[in-house]
Order: structure tokens, then C-alpha cells, then sequence
């Protein structure tokens, strides 16, 4: 996740290196850690996310970005959505598993 945030805060102007960055950490963070239907949290929330953020960019009253690319948003958002989504998860689960082997 941390990861994630750097390499947005170091290539959000680089939005096709940025995306491939970040469709290569959800990669290696499906080998290390994989949760079931993976994929399909990936996709819901990568395009759930990214309807939003157009929503609220496009209504005015929220933000914008000096580098749209895709209906008033970056084009990495999307991909950001997405592994934030699976590791969150990942974080949930392992949080539970810690907190029921303690009793």
C-alpha cells in the first residue's frame, strides 16, 4: 500500500508508467498474498472508484487534476483504486487472523 502511494507521489505526471507500476504491484501482491475472486474486486472497484471520482471532478465542487486524461480524472486512477481495494483486503484478513489466534 505504501508502495502504491510512493510511486503515485513520484509518477502522477507519467500516467502510462504509473499504470503499468501499478498493474505490476497488484500483480505481485496477488503472488504473495492471494484472496479469493481477486480479479473481480479489481475490476468492481477500479471502475466504481474511477465513476465516482468522475462524478464528483465533473460536478465542480470537489477537486480536479491538472493532468486528465480520461473524463476529467488520470489515467491511473482506475489502477490506483484497484490495489488499494485488494490490499485493504489483504490488511482486513490479516488483522482477523491475528486477533483470533491470540485467543
Amino acid at each position: 500500500m505504501l508502495l502504491s502511494i510512493l510511486c503515485t507521489f513520484l509518477f502522477s505526471n507519467q500516467a502510462i508508467l504509473l499504470s503499468i507500476i501499478l498493474v505490476l504491484i497488484a500483480y505481485a501482491k496477488h503472488k504473495i498474498y492471494p484472496i479469493k475472486k481477486e480479479l473481480l474486486l479489481f475490476i468492481l472497484i477500479s471502475v466504481g472508484g474511477a465513476v465516482v471520482e468522475i462524478l464528483l471532478v465533473n460536478s465542480g465542487s470537489a477537486w480536479n487534476y491538472s493532468s486528465s486524461q480520461l473524463f476529467g480524472i488520470p489515467f491511473w486512477i482506475p489502477f490506483f483504486w484497484g490495489v488499494m481495494s485488494t490490499t485493504i483486503v489483504v490488511l482486513y484478513d490479516g488483522l482477523i487472523n491475528r486477533t483470533s489466534s491470540k485467543k
